[in-house]
């Protein structure tokens, strides 16, 4: 059986503390407005092998992330995290990502996430590509047609230490991955709820919910 096709329902923290010390967002503005604060010092971390791996070509990002480590990335950055509003936050985790792995040469934006229990796979796209699909669609070109070849890189945050640059390891994408992120791009799909994924909600704006099964690489630590 395909894993995609076994729904998991994603599940709402029984409770996420509140310190009355942390901000909170600002709601009502744009998600890349909702958080003010400057990205923190980062480090990225691969296997040696993949040192010279050309990130140039990187079209896609797929974060992979708990939410008890958002918590703690969050409150490491000044902020209370909110479970219910979830694109400020994977918006900053993009923005992290692409300081530490792309030098702050790369824009990140979501594409689409799946939930899986209390983990979250946010996919992003990068901006070579988002040029790329500009180009295409002035073309006239359907699907994937005209398209750069995908390239996909899987990222985990490990637990941020006071005083210590959070850290992130990334990695090539598995098959898996790559065939979502193939799949996202190829069709159109309404915004769906992030707390009920099979209920669209046509006026939400945002990247698409979906309940499927990805397999966690273990990464966090």
């Amino acid at each position: 059986m395909d894993p995609f096709d076994i729904p998991i329902e994603p599940i709402r923290p029984p409770h996420i503390e509140i310190d009355p010390s942390l901000r909170t967002i600002t709601r009502g503005v744009d998600s890349r407005a909702a958080i003010d604060a400057a990205v923190p010092e980062v480090r990225a971390t691969t296997d040696v092998h993949l040192n010279n791996f050309e990130k140039s070509t990187v079209t896609h990002v797929v974060i992979q992330v708990t939410i008890s480590r958002q918590v703690q990335i969050f409150k490491y950055i000044g902020y209370q995290y909110d479970w219910a509003v979830p694109s400020p936050f994977w918006d900053f985790l993009g923005r992290i990502a692409s300081k530490a792995i792309f030098d702050d040469q790369v824009d990140l934006r979501e594409l689409n996430f799946v939930a899986i229990g209390r983990r979250e796979f946010v996919a992003y796209t990068t901006s070579t590509w988002r040029a790329a699909a500009n180009a295409q669609k002035a073309a006239g070109l359907a699907g994937l047609e005209g398209l750069p070849p995908l390239n996909v890189i899987e990222v985990n945050f490990k637990k941020p230490q006071p005083g210590q640059p959070i850290e992130v390891t990334w990695a090539p994408a598995r098959a898996l991955f790559t065939a979502k992120i193939r799949e996202w791009n190829e069709r159109a799909g309404k915004p769906l709820d992030h707390q009920n994924p099979d209920k669209p909600q046509a006026d939400k704006t945002g990247p698409d919910v979906e309940e499927t099964a990805l397999p966690s690489s273990g990464g966090e630590a």
